[in-house]
């Protein structure tokens, strides 16, 4: 990870979250979180949940942090730091679908 990166994280944070529960969240749907390539899982200062991901349309880095309003944001960055999108309000159970739909979900899949 660059130093632009760890200043992009660092840029993202609100307040600290329970990583090991909203792992629980992610994993839920093993299947999905299998899907995404996830080789890294890095606890940055328990502000931000960074999974190094290989999956079908980002082969990169997501980024979930936790909102003042107890909802998630999340945000795919780069390897050079550069936020390519973000999503805000995100609540709970819609964290999964996000994610998958934004980072390995083509419209070949059948549900």
């Amino acid at each position: 990870m660059t130093q632009e990166f760890v200043k992009t994280v660092a840029s993202k944070y609100e307040r600290e979250f329970d990583l090991i529960e909203t792992m629980k969240v992610l994993k839920h749907k093993i299947f999905i979180y299998f899907s995404w390539g996830v080789s890294k899982v890095a606890n940055f200062e328990h502000k931000a949940m960074v999974l190094k991901v290989n999956a079908r349309r980002h082969k990169a880095y997501v980024v979930i942090t936790l909102s003042w309003n107890d909802t998630y944001s999340v945000y795919l960055v780069n390897t050079n730091g550069e936020v390519k999108k973000e999503f805000k309000e995100v609540y709970f159970d819609q964290l999964v679908e996000i994610i998958d739909n934004e980072i390995e979900r083509i419209p070949e899949y059948k549900d």
